[in-house]
């Protein structure tokens, strides 16, 4: 299912928008995708990105919308979904829900197939994953997390390093070389770690890591997303992708019933590490 497309007649896409519609236009295209950065924006609307943050600034001081880096996020999300909008360092994010992760690392470790070729993301419980996975032989490992590729370097699985720059304390391959060199691949199976996931998709801190998500969804059959039930219903600043291109959700509690039937709706599976 494709997100729906702004209430904007064609004849209007590309042109100047009057400055009396403005304010609406701009509202429903934050509204319809949860999170659009100033340049989305003022792409849509045909207007300079200093128009579009002096539109923001105004509305957010009316209680319209959430400013946020980079962008704007709905204010009606406000009540039932949190932003984020800075990333906790890694640290304090290992030691949150330090038993869950354990969990779904667990989880997503045994959902690995024999022979298989797989991608593992950044992130707490994709290196709780790697943990798992120490001691298997039978498969290749595609990564850009330097500490994951560390504890696999412990056993015996073939383990690949895209080159790239390095995200400092994160310890995560990026760039657009990592990016070309991760899209020489087809992968059986990619993990990835992500920081919220709502009705609108699944989200993450960084646009940096991003780029190497959206690598790993374009060169993998199925899709697994890592994400512990306090990240249910939590935006951040950078959508990963649509829960359309999502598999399978590993997690530590059932999400909430809205949660939920949007999952269903896209055809995900759920599943509840014990």
């Amino acid at each position: 299912m494709t997100e729906r497309p702004m209430k904007v007649s064609p004849e209007r896409r590309g042109e100047r928008i009057p400055p009396n519609l403005r304010d609406t236009v701009l509202r429903d295209l934050v509204e319809r995708r949860g999170f659009a950065t100033v340049s989305e924006i003022a792409g849509e609307l045909g207007v300079s990105e200093i128009t579009v943050r002096r539109d923001l600034t105004r509305l957010e001081g009316q209680g319209l919308l959430l400013r946020t880096h980079g962008g704007a996020v709905a204010a009606k999300l406000g009540s039932a979904e949190s932003f984020d909008l800075d990333e906790p360092n890694f640290e304090a994010r290992r030691r949150r829900q330090g038993e869950a992760k354990e969990r779904i690392g667990a989880a997503a470790a045994a959902l690995v197939r024999p022979g298989a070729t797989i991608g593992i993301d950044v992130g707490t419980t994709a290196l709780e994953m790697a943990r798992q996975l120490a001691s298997r032989a039978d498969i290749k490992i595609f990564t850009n997390n330097v500490r994951a590729a560390t504890q696999l370097s412990e056993g015996p699985a073939s383990v690949y390093l895209p080159g790239g720059q390095l995200r400092p304390k994160e310890l995560a391959i990026y760039g657009t070389m990592a990016v070309d060199q991760l899209k020489q691949y087809w992968l059986d199976q990619a993990f990835l770690g992500i920081s919220g996931l709502t009705d609108q998709g699944m989200f993450d801190y960084s646009l940096e890591d991003t780029e190497i998500k959206r690598a790993y969804i374009e060169r993998a059959t199925q899709i697994i997303a890592l994400c512990d039930s306090s990240k249910f219903g939590r935006l951040s600043m950078v959508r990963v992708g649509t829960l359309e291109e999502l598999d399978t959700l590993i997690t530590d509690a059932p999400p909430p019933a809205a949660l939920r039937a949007a999952l269903d709706a896209a055809g995900v599976a759920i599943i509840v590490a014990a």
